[in-house]
């Protein structure tokens, strides 16, 4: 029983992780209408899996599910979003305290690479793959944490937060600031600064509140 118990949730978890693309693809917006019918033909599924799947998009905040009435994708308001950055702020304050102490020699040279190539895109003007390669770094730091609990926090933190951070780095003296950023970040954990990574990337988050408030007000 517990095995198809495991193999359903985890049917219903990469369900959830194709529509989630799916919308990343479409660029949909908050508020879009999630047709059941249009995803079971995209996913070549029955009803059931794809309304279990909502619920997981829903549990994580990413979809709202409204009774005979649909499912949308999530509003998130001022006050959600300034709310998921004060959590943001420490979540990945804490982390980079603890990647410090256990990050590899091999993780640290795929982090500066990936830091290189996202300061490349800086300079030619490539917002999207800068967004990318900047949430690759966060996500990597936060991995080399080696503490799940606060890797899966962070994911669910984050991807309800993925639209607001990109819409942060479209404005150009927060992108300019991002990138001091992002250098003091990867010296500091070079020399295996604790302290000055942890204050380094919860001001870094936090700083994100300040760029879109105006946008979501």
């Amino acid at each position: 029983m517990a095995t198809k118990r495991s193999s359903v949730s985890r049917l219903q978890s990469e369900l959830a992780r194709r529509i989630l693309l799916l919308l990343k693809e479409q660029n949909a917006q908050p508020g879009h209408h999630l047709v059941e019918l249009e995803l079971c033909n995209a996913f070549g599924v029955s009803r059931t899996p794809v309304r279990e799947a909502l619920k997981v998009l829903a549990f994580e905040g990413l979809v709202d599910i409204f009774p005979n009435q649909g499912s949308y994708v999530a509003e998130i308001t001022a006050e959600d979003a300034r709310e998921l950055i004060e959590l943001l702020a420490q979540l990945e304050g804490f982390a980079g305290e603890l990647a410090c102490q256990r990050y590899s020699e091999e993780m640290l040279k795929s982090l500066t690479r990936t830091h290189e190539d996202m300061i490349l895109a800086y300079h030619q003007g490539d917002k999207p793959t800068y967004f990318k390669l900047n949430q690759r770094i966060h996500d990597d730091i936060v991995a080399a944490s080696g503490n799940k609990h606060l890797i899966e926090a962070h994911r669910r933190c984050t991807r309800r937060l993925r639209r607001i951070r990109y819409i942060s780095n479209l404005q150009q003296t927060a992108w300019e600031q991002s990138v001091f950023d992002h250098e003091a970040m990867l010296e500091a954990l070079t020399a295996r600064g604790a302290a000055a990574v942890r204050q380094i990337m919860t001001n870094h988050a936090a700083n994100i509140w300040e760029t879109v408030r105006n946008s979501l007000s």
